[in-house]
């Protein structure tokens, strides 16, 4: 089968697809192409005589109301639902599982990539597919808590990308073994892998900013769990300052067009699709929960440091205009100086800066600043000794941290909840919440047991 006869029949497979979704949700082509697109570009891809680009199938895949894999071509496949063999079509079926790897590791499901990409035929990868769909499956193995797995693979991912000059892999490598070791714990492995990225990312071209800003959050993590704060407190502030940076969504937009088309350019297709939707996806996500964030361990490392000198730096912070118009970022800052007045035993501020975090983060759904909000509210009520009050903030906190997947965190948090129930003679429930805090630790130094 000829390249070009391949092309228009997997036009054909999506416009067969977005027409049949249409018709099922009686909408007329003008209903589906309005406002971003004309009713004769609707009609040319559902005749197949033209294929949509990613942002397009975004697009009519939300007003379809469906997952934007859902509209992509069907292919020729084996019993076990890896692309059969033809050597015409193998390359670009397997870039297409590659991508819908990715997608579904954005969408949370790390589960579906590791099974797709398990039975992808070894012999027809070339040797830049093989090293995404080792990369892949070393970050959905991180995801599944299965760390001796991926760091085997991510460790193979970073010498392989060395040896063949794939820089933009060995880029996304880094950052995911550092993100093993933190789990292991290893922070001082991990602050050697976040430190190799960011040297890498010196004459990196095209540079990516956000992924420099999130590596910078995660060294600065590294260098608290090191003691080491004042080289915590600089790697923060450098990635809020990238953050701030990215925070104008024309910038943003324009960062990840450059990306793509630079990948474009060279005839990397996969990766220029890849960060096409990675523009997509953050564009949906903002910035903003990488700011607050920040501020989240930015603040805990200066409380670290000097309670007085954090005090300071959060009034100034809060007054910011960036920080003014990011609920989430103010969140951040608000519990945290909620959490100065509480060490300092004045109950009143402490409280009234906690619950408007909270009533901020919340909106945000499921979020560690949200955690860190209610968490803070059991202790000021605890103080207050209404213990029943501080029990639902404690458990609602706890319960949120087991749902995001922080295992540390939350074995740390348990462990100081049942401290409290014990102190005032809740033998019993401190026992639960003592097993719960074991059993995340666990969990940190033996990810198989399950």
């Amino acid at each position: 089968m000829s390249p070009d006869l391949s092309h228009s029949q997997m036009g054909q497979s999506v416009g067969a697809k977005i027409r049949a979704a249409r018709l099922a949700r009686r909408y007329t082509q003008s209903q589906l192409a309005a406002p971003d697109f004309s009713v004769s570009y609707i009609s040319a891809i559902e005749r197949g005589q033209i294929h949509p680009s990613l942002r397009a199938l975004e697009i009519l895949a939300r007003r379809l109301d469906l997952n934007s894999t859902q509209l992509l071509p069907d292919r020729s496949q084996s019993d076990n639902g890896v692309p059969s063999h033809s050597p015409s079509r193998d390359g670009d079926e397997i870039d297409l599982v590659l991508i819908e790897g990715q997608i579904a590791i954005l969408h949370g499901n790390a589960q579906q990539t590791i099974h797709r990409l398990q039975r992808l035929p070894h012999k027809g990868l070339k040797p830049q597919q093989q090293l995404r769909q080792r990369l892949l499956l070393g970050w959905a193995y991180l995801l599944m808590d299965d760390l001796p797995r991926s760091e085997q693979l991510l460790l193979d991912v970073e010498k392989q990308a060395k040896e063949q000059q794939q820089t933009p892999i060995l880029l996304h490598a880094l950052p995911l073994l550092g993100q093993v070791y933190t789990a292991m714990p290893n922070h001082e492995q991990a602050q050697q892998a976040y430190e190799r990225c960011l040297a890498e990312m010196e004459n990196a071209l095209p540079h990516d900013p956000f992924l420099q800003s999130q590596v910078y959050n995660l060294l600065g993590q590294e260098y608290v769990y090191l003691e080491q704060i004042e080289t915590a407190i600089e790697k923060f502030e450098r990635a809020i300052a990238i953050a701030e940076e990215l925070s104008n969504v024309t910038y943003l937009q324009k960062v990840y067009q450059d990306i793509c088309t630079h990948y474009a350019d060279m005839q990397e297709y996969l990766l220029a699709t890849i960060y096409a939707y990675k523009c997509l996806h953050l564009q949906r996500q903002n910035i903003m929960p990488l700011k607050s964030e920040i501020y989240h361990n930015l603040g805990r490392a200066i409380m670290k440091k000097n309670q007085e000198e954090a005090r300071t730096y959060l009034e100034e912070a809060l007054q910011q205009e960036s920080v003014l118009q990011d609920t989430l970022s103010q969140a951040s800052l608000a519990a945290r100086m909620g959490e100065w007045y509480l060490l300092h035993k004045q109950l009143d501020q402490a409280e009234g800066c906690v619950q408007k975090a909270r009533e901020q983060a919340l909106s945000a759904g499921d979020t560690i600043i949200a955690v860190e909000a209610l968490l803070l509210l059991g202790r000021i009520t605890y103080a207050r000794s209404q213990y029943d009050l501080s029990d639902t903030h404690f458990i609602e906190g706890l319960d949120m941290l087991e749902r995001l997947n922080i295992p540390d965190e939350l074995s740390e948090q348990s462990a100081l909840y049942a401290q409290m129930l014990e102190e005032r003679g809740e033998e019993r429930e401190a026992l639960t919440w003592y097993r719960r805090a074991f059993e995340s630790r666990r969990r940190i130094n033996n990810p198989l047991r399950d």
